[in-house]
């Protein structure tokens, strides 16, 4: 599915007219492999570990043209957490966030997903999207 992902960014940045290099490839590639929620300094520490380099602006550079693709989705859980995930259309979760070391856990939970549906319904409203981002302390944190 990577590359299938890859390939589905590098055809986006040939239709949009953008140049198709060996470090936008490299990074799109890291975020589709890679499980979990990557910071910028996530991102270039593993392309120094791979012997790739890039400049921390051709970094947010790649990231606004693989969120503007629709390929990679943007989260920010609070002012210091901005984090980057490859988008899972099948595959909703919410988060927990936390305060102190910045550890993100994804969840999911059919109750509270019953639970909105319900209240939507009750409303009569129609939901197009949500996130639920929970903020508190890790176990480790907490026991700090």
């Amino acid at each position: 599915m990577p590359e299938d992902l890859t390939d589905t960014f590098i055809k986006f940045l040939r239709d949009e007219g953008y140049l198709v290099t060996r470090q936008r490839r490299r990074i799109a590639e890291i975020i589709f492999t890679t499980v979990g929620h990557l910071s910028v300094e996530d991102i270039q520490n593993i392309l120094r570990q791979r012997k790739i380099s890039a400049s921390i602006a051709s970094i947010y550079r790649t990231l606004d043209v693989l969120i503007k693709s629709g390929l990679v989705v943007q989260h920010r859980f609070g002012k210091r957490f901005k984090r980057f995930e490859a988008a899972r259309q099948d595959q909703h979760h919410d988060h927990l966030i936390c305060n102190n070391c910045g550890k993100v856990m994804e969840f999911k939970n059919d109750t509270i997903e019953e639970l909105q549906r319900q209240v939507a319904k009750e409303h009569s409203f129609v939901i197009t999207n949500h996130k639920l981002d929970i903020y508190g302390h890790c176990s480790k944190c907490a026991t700090n």
